[in-house]
């Protein structure tokens, strides 16, 4: 083989190979992951964080103290919930600030607990 023919063969290689990984890289960022997606975990986790809230009996907790009650329910032992951590649950309960207009977590839990009790006597009118 002559120089020619091997910089010739070596340019093909490099061209399918080339193909072959821009293939690969493109099949791997389009490819939907497995299970729930995130925007509807985060909706599922809010439920269950709200319905948490409204029937805690304790008002006057911390988050600390909160957070461990609340990767001890049953429902977030599943498999899909694996990822809840600590962060997680912070994002969750800042956004229910903002949702319920709370500056504490106690005047949060209040507020939920109060929301759901306006909501059952409007239903039972």
């Amino acid at each position: 083989m002559t120089k020619d023919e091997i910089q010739f063969w070596m340019l093909i290689a490099f061209a399918v190979a080339f193909v072959f990984s821009s293939y690969k890289v493109y099949f791997i960022f389009n490819t939907p992951v497995e299970g729930i997606n995130t925007k509807t975990q985060h909706n599922q986790l809010e439920d269950i964080l709200i319905h948490f809230l409204k029937d805690l009996s304790e008002v006057d907790v911390d988050s600390d103290v909160l957070f461990d009650l609340i990767i001890q329910l049953e429902v977030l032992q599943e498999d899909q919930y694996k990822n809840f951590n600590k962060n997680r649950f912070n994002q969750l309960i800042q956004q229910l600030f903002y949702t319920y207009q709370a500056n504490s977590l106690n005047e949060l839990i209040m507020n939920i607990q109060q929301s759901e009790q306006g909501t059952s006597k409007e239903n039972d009118t």
